[in-house]
């Protein structure tokens, strides 16, 4: 399966990979399984990688036994591509019932995730932002914190979800109760923009969390999606910005400049 493309690139520059796999039922406790087998953990090539749990309903506190989230950070785009066409990761996506997978270029990231910076940003610093751009946040709770974060986090993700120019919002992370993360698809930067300056629940929180203290580790990130593959509930998140002369092509996997 080909990528889609949405904007071109170089294939020898950094790239970083976002892909959700669904899992049918009777797959559930295989995919649960996998995870702590980590059978995609630390692929050659990778500069970070993480395998994450998604929450049930989207933000739900309750793990989704049938979703699952792969995110990594790779030395170029034929290091990607390996990956993607490698035994290990045909033979795990030959369980699901679908996946979808964005290519992104880090377009602005501040903070670590376990220590590290994994996304410099300095990669898409000359990209045009104009276009669907893609969120990451992602925090440590606290531990003494953690009953006044999911207290008032519920509001947030309930005003994330219904805001305008919201293609897609997720709760995933490594582990569902303390370290937490949220994955966003916006259609345009003028979309975030509204949100996070004019939602009243997102300015309530960002209020909160630096009043209370509730991270001890935080991570914010922008990337700007260069191509996409498979579908999730059915359809490409992103297919309205496919460009429209690669659609279809052999080729696109090498049609970069």
């Amino acid at each position: 399966m080909s990528f889609n493309m949405l904007r071109s690139l170089d294939p020898t520059r950094p790239i970083t990979t976002l892909t959700i796999f669904r899992f049918p039922k009777k797959q559930a406790w295989w995919a649960f399984a996998q995870m702590g087998l980590r059978v995609l953990q630390n692929p050659v090539g990778a500069l970070f990688s993480k395998m994450l749990g998604n929450g049930r309903n989207g933000f739900g506190i309750l793990p989704d036994f049938q979703q699952y989230t792969f995110l990594a950070s790779w030395e170029n785009t034929a290091q990607a591509d390996a990956f993607f066409n490698s035994t290990t990761f045909q033979n795990y996506v030959s369980r699901t019932s679908e996946y979808y997978t964005v290519k992104m270029v880090p377009l602005q990231s501040h903070g670590q995730w376990d220590g590290m910076e994994p996304f410099s940003g300095k990669e898409g610093a000359e990209l045009d932002a104009n276009g669907p751009l893609i969120v990451l946040t992602r925090a440590k709770i606290n531990f003494t914190k953690l009953f006044d974060f999911w207290r008032h986090v519920r509001t947030a993700h309930a005003s994330l979800r219904s805001s305008k120019g919201v293609m897609l919002a997720l709760g995933i992370g490594e582990n569902p109760i303390t370290q937490q993360a949220t994955i966003s698809v916006w259609d345009s930067v003028a979309s975030l923009r509204k949100f996070a300056y004019q939602q009243a629940g997102h300015k309530e929180i960002v209020k909160r969390t630096r009043q209370r203290r509730w991270y001890k580790e935080e991570l914010f990130a922008r990337f700007v999606p260069v191509a996409t593959q498979g579908t999730l509930n059915g359809k490409d998140v992103l297919e309205r910005f496919i460009m429209p002369t690669l659609v279809n092509n052999r080729n696109a996997d090498n049609l970069y400049i």
